[in-house]
């Protein structure tokens, strides 16, 4: 994909989201806003990180994290990858109870956590690298 600039239709339809999910995502604080526009009539100019984080965004929720965690793994101050695990497995456990063992996002859930190390910094986790790559989130039916 190229580095933008992208309009708010353009980076809801790359990233397979409606243009209200990007505007409530701003709204909400997981995602910053484009840069100010010089003009009413010139578009949003929406950059590849806008992309990579509501890519992010996405698949975390389609995990079974929650606006909360993720908003914990983007601005939270987790350093370390072991952060990063206790906030996946806390989730973890909330959706076993009230999704049951057997659903796809309690499923992929673990399957994501157990790619996790639990050592070295937010760079190294594994957690969030899934996470942040382009695709569907695999494990999920």
């Amino acid at each position: 994909m190229a580095s933008g600039p992208f309009t708010l239709a353009e980076i809801a339809r790359h990233v397979g989201v409606s243009v209200e999910e990007v505007r409530f995502y701003v709204e909400y604080g997981l995602r910053p806003p484009p840069p100010p526009r010089r003009s009413r009539s010139e578009p949003a100019a929406f950059q590849a990180e806008h992309v990579e984080r509501l890519t992010f965004i996405r698949r975390a929720l389609a995990y079974g994290l929650n606006r909360e965690d993720i908003g914990k793994f983007v601005y939270g101050g987790l350093t370390t990858c072991d952060d990063v695990y206790r906030v996946s497995a806390h989730r973890l456990n909330k959706l076993r109870r009230a999704r049951g063992p057997t659903d796809s996002a309690v499923n992929a859930l673990e399957g994501l956590i157990a790619t996790c190390g639990r050592t070295g910094g937010r760079k190294d986790c594994q957690i969030l690298a899934v996470l942040s790559k382009d695709g569907p989130p695999s494990g999920l039916a």
